[in-house]
């Protein structure tokens, strides 16, 4: 992670520095994707920091600082939109104005882009958030690419409206990709369940017709929450209980993912 964390410091300076010579649309394209990358590192490492010392709370936070996860992400959604629309207007008024930029620099710069990001992936992918990091870093790759090859075309035909262009359609691609995460995050945010709570129902009253009042939501993108209630009969015993208890659990972490289970049984349908 701190290899990944210098080298898109260093990928990102290198825009600031190809943007400052040129003032390419494209390149400023470049620059808002390799700054999202260095922030989601650092925010990550700082989340990664919190969540590590607080995994059990004895405080407030019962669940620890998972939701952090959540907020940085959100931030690091937002920071993608709001570069986007930057690059947007800065390229709809360098159409308009028919600036001429170089071609070299956004050579140069996407081609060091493109060396450094590839060294910048993580090699491990052993977990949710890395892999995610995995998959974004070589999107990004895969734009620098794009960028250096727009520069090419420049150079050999002289048609500059190209580095505009090839700016407009990284801002849709990144917009293509911040909504579906945006309405991701804020399913989680709102506590929103990550699961059909009808086909959930179905298998659970397959175990006891008398489950009802579950819910069902994430603390984060792989802690999953249940709480539910179960009506039985008043002559249960304690182990017939907790037979059934262990297989609501089983089911529940096995085919949903859902780690935390909170069974409430009751001998009628109270549910306060």
């Amino acid at each position: 992670m701190q290899r990944t964390f210098i080298l898109t410091l260093f990928t990102s300076l290198s825009f600031i520095i190809a943007y400052y010579i040129s003032l390419s649309p494209l390149i400023l394209a470049e620059f808002s994707h390799a700054l999202i990358d260095f922030l989601t590192i650092t925010f990550s490492i700082i989340a990664l920091k919190f969540i590590g010392e607080n995994e059990v709370s004895e405080g407030r936070l019962s669940y620890g600082l998972h939701r952090l996860e959540v907020i940085v992400a959100m931030i690091n959604i937002f920071a993608i939109i709001l570069l986007s629309l930057i690059v947007a207007y800065t390229s709809i008024t360098s159409l308009l104005k028919e600036t001429t930029n170089s071609s070299f620099a956004l050579i140069i710069s996407s081609a060091l882009a493109s060396i450094l990001t590839f060294f910048a992936s993580p090699k491990e992918k052993d977990n949710l958030g890395k892999r995610g990091l995995y998959v974004h870093i070589i999107s990004d790759f895969l734009g620098y690419i794009i960028g250096f090859v727009i520069g090419i075309l420049i150079l050999i035909s002289g048609i500059h409206e190209l580095d505009p262009v090839g700016a407009i359609i990284l801002v849709i691609l990144n917009f293509a990709l911040a909504i579906p995460l945006l309405k991701e995050s804020f399913l989680i945010f709102m506590e929103g369940s990550p699961v059909k709570i009808d086909n959930i129902m179905g298998e659970l009253t397959k175990i006891s017709p008398g489950i009802h009042h579950l819910h069902v939501w994430s603390i984060c993108d792989h802690v999953k929450v249940a709480t539910l209630h179960v009506k039985a009969s008043p002559n249960l015993t304690i182990a017939e209980a907790d037979k059934i208890r262990g297989s609501i659990c089983s089911l529940l972490r096995e085919k949903y993912g859902i780690s935390h289970v909170t069974v409430q049984f009751e001998t009628t349908n109270d549910d306060d």
